[in-house]
């Protein structure tokens, strides 16, 4: 019997000491990688110090956020650093273009704004060369097209031009499925949105919920709301959190958890050691695009998402025939949609067959075109898997391709 309850204890000693080892390594980990998540997560803390940089030069009380008139800024990654200006319409700034007659707007996300590349390295400053016109860029980092088009919709009537574009990446399905960004892209505190959502075949707006900056302060009172309208809390966000007991919710996930835990401490590793992590930098953030892939792909099976997203372009669609110009959905691939899709299939095929029956919908997919390329590291941005943004010559490719179709259905000679 005393033999019993000496493996029983040595059992539970054990136990508790594996729990420990896996309380310290996440509590090690997160420090130093928010996609490792904890229970601290499902109610972040808001700095003092954070809120004073994002509510004067980003917060939105509609939007969510916004590149603010008459700001600048330096986008910084490995290989190169790209600085962008927004001008006083809170467009980016044009080089030799700003003073010319507007033909053409663009709305959209970062591949739209064009980060990491200059003002004159745009695909809309060169849409601006060959169309001797200011295309004005009203782009936003981390938009989603329902972002987009509320844009549009504030700011077509001080900037009127005869043809909008909204141009998105692919994961703009998932963007679209939230309601606080944190609980898809953990970390990303600050990103409350507004978000559509299907009610009686009506699409109705659910504006942002933290529409005065006071209320970051006082979040518990309308966390709930949020949490029961946002696609990814139940099903990505709490299915992620580690907490205690560490041990199941470590082993849970444990593919993805035990990478990001090998990868992070190997980095810090290497740097207290002065080491060169260049080329294993990227590593921690692999399975978490791979991850988030995954998910893209399945909302584009989705018939609920697929369904929000039609909804939100037959608006774009409506709202043009209230101001009478030409609406265009532009596609922008990031550059693990390509790799995907060159080795299996282009699971956005529903998708395009679903918005091809919108009347006077016009939609340039930039797929094939860099599916072409050779290499695609040639296009982008970032030497790793996500490959960043467009570079000079992605973004040349685009307005190219902007150009032939525009040309090709007459739009440039009314």
């Amino acid at each position: 019997m005393t033999e019993y309850f000496n493996l029983i204890s040595l059992i539970v000693i054990f136990i508790i000491l594996i729990e420990v080892i896996f309380y310290v390594l996440v509590t090690f980990v997160r420090k130093h990688f928010q996609w490792m998540i904890t229970s601290k997560d499902e109610n972040p803390h808001f700095s003092e110090e954070g809120l004073d940089k994002f509510v004067p030069h980003g917060y939105d009380s509609e939007l969510g956020w916004v590149r603010k008139p008459n700001t600048s800024g330096v986008d910084q990654n490995t290989f190169i650093s790209s600085k962008w200006t927004i001008n006083s319409l809170g467009s980016r700034t044009n080089p030799d273009f700003d003073n010319k007659k507007s033909h053409i707007s663009c709305y959209g996300d970062s591949f739209t704004f064009c980060r990491q590349v200059n003002n004159d390295q745009t695909w809309e400053h060169y849409l601006s060369k060959s169309t001797n016109s200011n295309v004005l860029n009203f782009g936003v980092g981390n938009y989603g097209i329902d972002q987009s088009l509320l844009r549009l919709k504030r700011e077509y009537e001080k900037n009127p031009t005869k043809i909008v574009i909204i141009g998105v990446v692919p994961d703009t399905i998932s963007r679209i499925m939230s309601y606080w960004k944190h609980y898809y892209e953990y970390g990303n505190t600050f990103a409350f949105k507004p978000k559509f959502k299907i009610e009686n075949n009506v699409l109705k707006l659910l504006p942002n919920k933290v529409n005065d900056p006071k209320k970051f302060h006082s979040i518990n009172k309308i966390l709930n709301e949020i949490k029961n309208e946002d696609y990814f809390y139940k099903l990505k966000f709490l299915k992620e959190i580690i907490k205690f007991p560490y041990i199941l919710h470590v082993l849970k996930n444990s593919k993805r958890n035990f990478k990001i835990i090998f990868w992070v401490l190997l980095l810090q590793f290497k740097k207290r050691n002065s080491a060169d992590i260049s080329s294993i930098e990227w590593n921690p953030m692999k399975p978490i695009m791979e991850i988030n892939l995954k998910w893209r792909i399945s909302l584009y099976k989705n018939k609920n998402s697929l369904q929000l997203f039609t909804e939100i372009l037959k608006e774009f669609v409506n709202f043009s025939k209230i101001h009478n110009f030409t609406p265009i959905f532009l596609l922008i691939p990031q550059k693990d949609d390509l790799i995907y899709i060159k080795n299996n299939y282009n699971f956005m095929n529903l998708f395009f067959k679903q918005i091809s029956k919108i009347s006077d919908l016009h939609v340039i997919d930039i797929t094939s075109d860099f599916l072409n390329e050779s290499n695609f590291d040639n296009l982008y941005s970032d030497d790793n898997e996500y490959g960043g943004h467009p570079n000079t010559k992605g973004n040349q490719l685009i307005s190219k391709i902007v150009q032939n179709y525009l040309i090709s259905k007459n739009f440039l000679d009314n």
